[in-house]
Order: structure tokens, then C-alpha cells, then sequence
């Protein structure tokens, strides 16, 4: 795997190889970028990485920064994860100050409370940070194969040294000291419960009054971590630049009395060692998310897929296959041609009578032909499956009985709009399910939904979109 991680100062990278539980890091590279546009950073990584190196350590992995991402523990009375998912989706507007459109989600289950309630923990990304870091891969014809939150690759490091384990039920925290930021995040086993940006990096962290501002904000940080919970931090734990750990661990265990361990990046992942200049490397930059993904790239928790630049790699995938198939074929039809040519020479006189009889056959069918193309006209008006009212029918089939429809739009593109109203949001969604396990309708969504009052009582107005499979 190559693993990059991309700051506003600079380009992190990793590369190397994970068997099982065996992992070798091969190489590790920091270079600052003149600026941050897709341009600079697009040349920073070409300076990094050849096509050889490509070849060798593929797939390519993105590591998010912490302070890139939004994130949000909230709480939602849901069911199952469906109804987990329609919540979210109508939730998501009112956390960040951006349309549905423009943003990226991924969500996590921390708990589900017997009151019936599911306890998530909800990162969302501006689509437009994330074009922006794949336009610097696509400059250069490479399009990364997963993108995780720099926060999960600390704890998968953590996970890695046996810091945090399945069956511990311990509060514990993690503080990740950047060049740019530091990372500060509780969890209990191998689950992150809380995340905090804070704008404190590790240069600043030289200095005595600005560790002791640090431990302030810390302190703070743990307070709204505790909301809701009764037991307090076990342990914490520094990763990241090396250069001022001991001192910051002092201060941390003095101000907030918690026990405080410093994790050697070096005695975790043992191949680090081998790795040029890794050391000074460390003393600089905190390699501790790109690290902690390496032990696994490809993981599905909590990644931002962006759709667009998917659709487009398979496509490029897609086309290369083709090109190579295309060469076979090409390459067959050749010797085929080669093969027959001598025998076209003998047969011309033969094609030439059956071409006559061709075009004599033409003449007295052409009746024939006219009734043929009347009927498949008539054919084609008789398809019932193309009929408006086919389709008004079988809506009428899956609406629930709360359910008014007010209005119905057909459109040439087998697209259905719905506009109507119903006493409760549960028979809304109700009808979404419906619609989707019809077998007739599909890709049905709640475009909007609002509550709306009358003399008779108070109902929820709704707008659903579908499709006809």
C-alpha cells in the first residue's frame, strides 16, 4: 500500500507491505509544498512516487486530517439501521451550514441504550475538500482506492501496540501532537466514543505556558466528553512529534491526575527502524494516522467515498481492459480474414447471384415489409407496461392508509414525483420501503418533509422521488 496524507504545510507518505498481521514499512517521505493548491501538492507527490513504486505497493490510501472533518456524537431514536439512515439523511442540514449536495457523511453505532436510543458519532466533509484532494492525484493519472479519517488510523495504531483491546472496558484517551494541530479523542475498547481538533500544534508545545494552555483545553475537552457518563479516564496516551512528549506528559499528569504513556512509534511498528531518517522524521511531523492505516488500508469503517471519482476510476479500468481486449480480437479477426481470403476470390461470382436475388426478393416483398412495419407499430401501443395509468395502478397497490397523494408528475424519463401528506413520519418512511420493495418502483427517496397543521388536526406534507425499474 502507498498512504498519503496531505496538510496545509505538507505531504506525508508511507509505503510498504501488510501480510496478516506482518507488516513492513519500506519507506517513509515528508516534503513541503510551495502552496496548497491542487498544482504544487500534484507535483510534491509526482517528486515522491514513479510508476515503479506504484506498481510495487498498490493500492493508494488517503489520510484525512482531523481538522478537514466535521464530526458530531448525537442520538437518535431508531429501530434498525434503516430508520437509523432516513434520520440521519433529514439531520444532516442542521449540523453544518452547507446543503445535502455539497457534503460527504459517514457515521459509526458507538451504543444502543435499552430506552430504545442509538448513540452515533457523525463525520461529514465538504464535497469540495475532497475533489480538491483527488484533482492532486488525478494530474497525475492515479485515483486512491480508500479514504479514512486520520483519527481511525491513530486508533487502529493504537489497536496495532495493544494499547486498546477488545474486552477492555476502560475509558481511555489518545492525544496525537501535530505540526499543524493535535488530535484528541476518547475510547473504550477499539471504539472511538469522542474526537476534538485543537489548534494547538507541536512546535508550539516547546514552551512551558503554552503546554499549560494546552492542558486547559484538554481539560475542557475531557468535560464535554463526560457528558452522559459516569466513569472518568483510566489512562491517556501521546502519539505523534516526538520532541516534547516527556515534558507534556508531566504537565498532563499533574493537571488533570489521569496516568499518562508516551507510545514509542518506533517499538510499535518494528519495521519502522529500518526506515531512513525516520527518527528526525518523527521529530517533526506526527506519522501516527498514516502509520496506523498501513495495518489496514482497505478498511470500510468510517471512510469518505467520494461517488464521482469511483465512477470515473472504473471507468478509466474499464477502458484499459478494453483496449486490451480490443487488440485480442482485432488480432484474431486479422488471422480469420488471412485464413478465408483465398476462398472470397473463388466465391465473388457466387455473392454476386445471391445479390441479385436479393434485391429480387426486396421487390416482391415490399408489401409484405409495409404490413410487417404497421405491426410492430401497433405493437408498440399495445405495451400496457408504457401506460400511465399501468403505473397509477399499481402506486395505489403500496400506499399506506394514512397516506394521501395530492399530487403525481410522470415524466419521459421513467421518473415518478410524488407530492402529498400523512399523520405520522413512521407511515412516511413506510411508504419510502414500500415503494423500494415493490418491484416495480425503485431508488425511491424523501426529497423533503414538513409539518403542516389544518382545522382537523395537525399532518406532515412530504415530497418522494422514484424510479420505474
Amino acid at each position: 500500500m502507498i498512504i498519503f496524507e496531505i496538510g496545509k504545510k505538507c505531504v506525508k507518505s508511507l509505503w510498504g507491505t501488510s501480510i496478516l498481521k506482518d507488516l513492513q514499512i519500506s519507506g517513509i517521505k515528508v516534503k513541503a509544498s510551495k502552496s496548497n493548491s491542487p498544482e504544487d501538492v500534484s507535483k510534491v507527490i509526482s517528486s515522491i512516487m514513479d510508476e515503479k513504486l506504484y506498481k510495487k505497493f498498490k493500492p493508494i490510501v488517503l489520510s484525512i486530517p482531523r481538522n478537514q472533518a466535521t464530526l458530531r456524537n448525537l442520538k437518535f431514536p431508531a429501530k434498525d439501521k434503516k430508520e437509523l439512515d432516513d434520520i440521519i439523511n433529514l439531520h444532516l442540514t442542521q449540523e453544518v451550514p452547507y446543503s445535502r449536495e455539497e457534503i460527504i457523511y459517514n457515521y459509526e453505532i458507538i451504543e444502543k441504550d435499552s430506552a430504545g436510543f442509538t448513540n452515533i458519532i457523525l463525520g461529514i466533509m465538504h464535497r469540495q475538500t475532497l475533489i480538491k484532494q483527488f484533482t492532486v492525484f488525478e494530474k497525475i493519472g492515479l485515483y486512491p482506492d480508500n479514504v479514512l479519517l486520520g483519527t481511525f488510523g491513530i486508533m487502529l495504531l493504537l489497536t496495532k501496540g495493544r494499547f486498546a483491546k477488545s474486552g477492555d472496558t476502560s475509558l481511555k484517551a489518545c492525544v496525537d501532537v501535530g505540526e499543524e494541530f493535535t488530535d484528541f479523542f476518547v475510547f473504550k475498547e477499539t471504539t472511538v466514543l469522542f474526537t476534538r481538533s485543537i489548534a494547538i500544534n507541536g512546535e508550539s508545545l516547546k514552551k512551558e505556558e503554552n503546554i499549560k494552555k494546552f492542558a486547559g483545553e484538554l481539560r475542557q475537552a475531557l468535560i464535554v466528553s463526560h457528558v452522559g457518563r459516569l466513569e472518568s479516564i483510566e489512562k491517556l496516551y501521546i502519539t505523534g512529534m516526538s520532541g516534547t512528549n516527556s515534558k507534556l506528559a508531566e504537565i498532563i499528569t499533574n493537571t488533570l491526575s489521569v496516568k499518562v504513556e508516551i507510545v514509542d512509534l518506533l517499538n510499535v511498528i518494528g519495521s519502522l527502524r529500518g526506515v531512513k531518517n525516520v527518527g528526525k522524521i518523527i521529530e517533526r511531523v506526527s506519522l501516527s494516522a498514516i502509520v496506523g492505516i498501513s495495518s489496514d488500508p482497505l478498511i470500510s469503517k468510517f471512510n469518505f467515498v467520494l461517488p464521482e471519482a469511483k465512477m470515473r476510476k472504473d471507468v478509466r479500468e474499464m477502458t484499459k481492459n478494453l483496449f486490451v481486449m480490443g487488440g485480442i480480437i482485432i488480432y484474431l479477426i486479422v488471422v480469420f480474414l488471412l485464413f478465408f481470403m483465398s476462398k472470397l476470390y473463388t466465391q465473388e461470382s457466387y455473392l454476386n447471384k445471391i445479390t441479385g436475388e436479393i434485391k429480387k426478393l426486396q421487390q416482391t416483398t415490399k408489401g409484405s415489409m409495409r404490413a410487417l412495419e404497421k405491426i410492430k407499430t401497433l405493437q408498440i401501443f399495445m405495451r400496457y407496461k408504457d401506460s400511465f395509468l399501468y403505473y397509477y395502478y399499481e402506486l395505489a397497490q403500496v400506499v399506506p392508509e394514512n397516506i394521501t397523494i395530492d399530487r403525481f408528475t410522470y415524466n419521459k424519463k421513467r421518473e415518478i414525483s410524488l407530492v402529498g401528506k400523512g399523520t405520522e413520519m413512521g407511515e412516511v418512511f413506510k411508504f419510502v420501503r414500500n415503494l423500494n420493495s415493490s418491484g416495480i418502483f425503485g431508488e425511491a427517496e424523501l426529497k423533503y418533509s414538513r409539518k403542516a397543521s389544518k382545522e382537523s388536526g395537525n399532518y406532515n406534507e412530504f415530497n418522494i422521488t422514484c424510479n420505474i425499474k
